[in-house]
């Protein structure tokens, strides 16, 4: 849902040159949907933290229905930003409207737009769009792009990219508001058929303060090399949308050849290249993406080559040809990625080791579980309580040192508050600091216990000493950020984040969690941040396997009482329903074991384990000790280094135009169900889509195959994982491969769950691609 265009920056008000933090709700349509607003708000602010000042920009047409929304009914509007200061909050709401001409005007309030605001709130907003949104085309080593230039280099500027919201193209269309004047201009030129819907919002934008609408006729320049060729006889009164450059020359050209164009008609939307050139056009471009002094967020400034001097290509990179009015690339490179031991972190053995289960029980390393959210959960889920529990119990002794150690170390003396993340893990965690300084204090000066939810109202205004923030686990740091944003106003404490585990999803993201939290008034290191250990792992949340696995039985279901499936049968998938769901309880906090599909050719169903001499271990007797999502942790944690890795030739990163997959030739290398299952599990879509090749999916279909034929044996515990991935399509084959597959099993395999994953394969999968 994108019904509104929201983004926030930073300015500096010059009085103070202190940063000013501001959220832009950009209203595009002629009507305001306040259930939609409503959910977009809290979606934001979910993501990111409460800002400073909220700037709202619609239409004259909007003035109206603006000020009812964001100030007669505020409270209701504004209900799912967390934890909002209401009086300050609703003292920085800015309403502003814009006239035909793009030109803003302040109604809710006396006084005059903040000036550095103003100038550059477009920018920010327009680049915000092209980097989120993927404007920026950039290869990872593996290749590197030739234009019809001739010139090579590993990125380029591709705006047909980022117009995927109706919204987002509206504030594109507002930023050039200024420069479309309709009673000069009767034509609009795009140098791509892919911004044609910018030109096409423009003409519908400026129509809504027109009482007779008109329709600008719009052409493309027909291919990438129309403007060279003179192919169209540009109109006098013609507006050119040129949507990016990295020069001025473009400009310099149209002008040269094209004598009937003057320069007030010509616009580049995205601009990046150094200084010198972009004075040289700055008045005829509407956002620069580069990066300086002033626009911190920008996009470094790249070089281009000739052939003869590409460095690209003589480090071995592939050249990949780019023509056509859209940048049509040739066939997308596939690699496929054989995992090996070397690809595990250093330390990931010795992680699980630390804090792996003991005897099937006590886990630590689970899934599938989240404190206080009904519908999204950690894929990978660290429960921190079992850890402090263990410790009470002389479990995890390396641990529990180390934490000592740091509790010594880390927590000043002089400490006045301890604040604690809203979970219950960071209350346990913060009881025991506590518990470990008290003797340091006198009964008066002990420090207090907060929880993150009564932080501005229990620190006393004016308070010197320290505040040590308490978090058991973070994955993302979202909380610890607020945190940061909340504790300014007491700028005599001195903040000391203390993190039991951090599990961000790379080193480079826990490094800029970092620098912001302790960046203050005295520099980059005003505040303290350390973490007991960490570990880099996945962060997701959202449409987990299980999570996605409970609609897929309930779909399941469904279709097996339509089919008249014996109640036995069903009851199997019921039961497993069942336990995923169970395990969303404060009880079992997640799955530890029943991740996976057990072996179901006979009674009682045989669930999936590890055997000895695991790849991934460097410790022993393990298998007597270690749950099922020891093992997926161990793996997943695998994917997600090579997700994030910077190895050109070791890497499950995807761009457009190469295409990283698992080899199908791990299942054979993995060959224990477990491994398997972990794998198809944690892998992404993308990473299975065997689809795309040929030759892969011919492969993996072999693999299953021999699954098939021998589902009977043990080297066929995994198969209902294989036809589960199948099932929500992230294992994709070529069509006649997966009906042969499908064909196979209804004539070779007897066992009733099984053939209920072939019907729904069948019946939802196949079935599509008569559609």
């Amino acid at each position: 849902m994108k019904n509104f265009y929201i983004y926030k920056f930073d300015y500096i008000v010059k009085s103070t040159e202190k940063p000013i933090s501001a959220t832009v709700i950009f209203c595009d349509n002629t009507i305001l949907n306040e259930v939609n607003l409503k959910v977009e708000i809290k979606n934001f602010y979910e993501e990111c933290s409460q800002t400073d000042k909220i700037f709202i920009i619609g239409g004259e047409y909007l003035q109206d229905e603006m000020i009812k929304v964001f100030i007669d009914n505020k409270e209701s509007t504004f209900i799912g930003i967390p934890r909002r200061e209401d009086t300050s909050f609703y003292e920085n709401i800015y309403i502003l409207s814009f006239n035909k001409s793009g030109v803003l005007k302040l109604i809710n309030r006396d006084g005059d737009i903040p000036a550095k605001f103003k100038e550059y709130f477009l920018n920010e907003g327009l680049q915000n769009i092209f980097i989120k949104r993927g404007g920026l085309v950039e290869t990872e080593g593996t290749h590197h792009y030739v234009f019809p230039s001739k010139k090579h280099c590993n990125k380029f500027l591709r705006t047909g990219n980022i117009l995927l919201y109706s919204s987002e193209i509206y504030f594109i269309a507002f930023a050039l508001l200024k420069h479309f004047d309709e009673e000069i201009h009767n034509q609009i030129y795009c140098d791509s058929s892919s911004i044609n819907s910018i030109a096409l919002s423009l003409s519908e934008l400026k129509n809504r303060f027109n009482s007779v609408k008109t329709q600008i006729p719009i052409e493309s320049f027909s291919s990438y090399d129309g403007l060279y060729k003179n192919d169209l006889n540009y109109k006098k009164n013609a507006l050119l949308l040129i949507s990016a450059s990295t020069s001025a020359n473009i400009i310099t050209y149209i002008l040269d050849s094209h004598k009937e164009i003057e320069r007030q008609n010509i616009v580049v939307l995205f601009f990046l290249g150094n200084e010198k050139k972009y004075n040289n056009v700055k008045d005829k471009v509407l956002c620069n993406l580069t990066e300086s002094k002033i626009n911190p967020n920008g996009i470094t400034e790249y070089n281009t080559y000739y052939e003869k001097d590409c460095i690209h290509c003589k480090s071995g990179s592939y050249p990949v040809q780019v023509s056509g009015d859209v940048f049509l690339l040739e066939k997308p490179k596939i690699n496929s990625l054989l995992i090996g031991v070397t690809d595990a972190d250093k330390k990931l053995s010795s992680f699980v080791e630390q804090f792996k289960s003991h005897k099937f029980s006590n886990t630590v390393l689970k899934t599938n579980y989240k404190e206080a959210s009904p519908s999204n959960k950690y894929e990978i889920y660290i429960d921190f309580s079992e850890i402090l529990d263990g410790i009470k119990n002389n479990r995890y002794e390396k641990y529990h040192k180390k934490l000592d150690a740091y509790i010594n170390q880390f927590v000043p003396s002089n400490t006045r508050y301890i604040v604690y993340l809203n979970d219950n893990s960071s209350k346990e965690l913060a009881n025991y600091v506590f518990n470990k300084i008290i003797e340091n204090y006198v009964a008066d000066k002990l420090p207090e216990l907060i929880s993150q939810d009564d932080l501005t109202s229990d620190i006393k205004k004016g308070s010197v000493g320290s505040v040590l923030v308490v978090g058991s686990c973070i994955s993302n740091g979202k909380n610890l950020l607020y945190l940061s944003r909340a504790l300014r106003k007491f700028d005599k404490l001195r903040i000391v984040y203390f993190v039991g585990i951090s599990r961000m999803k790379s080193k480079e993201a826990l490094s800029v969690l970092k620098s912001n939290l302790k960046q203050g008034n005295y520099g980059p290191e005003t505040s303290t941040c350390v973490e007991v250990e960490s570990i880099h792992c996945l962060n997701n949340s959202k449409e987990t396997s299980w999570v996605v696995e409970i609609d897929f039985l309930n779909q399941l279901i469904t279709l097996l009482n339509d089919e008249s499936i014996d109640n036995t049968t069903i009851d199997f998938f019921k039961n497993r329903l069942k336990n995923i769901q169970d395990s969303f309880s404060i009880l079992n906090k997640g799955l530890s074991n029943g991740l996976f599909y057990p072996r179901v050719i006979k009674k009682p169903h045989n669930e999936l384990a590890i055997r000895n001499n695991f790849a991934f271990f460097n410790f022993h007797n393990y298998v007597k000790d270690v749950t099922q999502s020891d093992i997926y942790f161990t793996i997943s944690n695998i994917l997600n280094g090579l997700r994030n890795s910077d190895k050109i030739d070791k890497s499950l990163k995807q761009t457009s135009f190469v295409r990283n997959l698992i080899s199908p030739g791990n299942f054979n290398r993995f060959n224990d169900g477990i491994i398997q299952a972990s794998i198809l599990r944690s892998a992404n879509a993308d990473e299975l889509s065997y689809s795309i090749d040929y030759d892969l999916s011919l492969e993996m279909k072999n693999i299953l195959e021999t699954l098939i034929k021998y589902h009977k044996d043990e080297q066929s515990e995994a198969l209902l994982e294989f036809l589960y991935a199948i099932s929500i399509s992230k294992l994709s084959f070529k069509e006649s491969h997966l009906i042969e597959l499908i064909k196979l099993i209804e004539s070779d395999c007897k066992d009733k769950i099984i053939k209920c994953f072939a019907l729904y394969i069948r019946k939802n999968i196949i079935a599509k691609y008569k559609d």
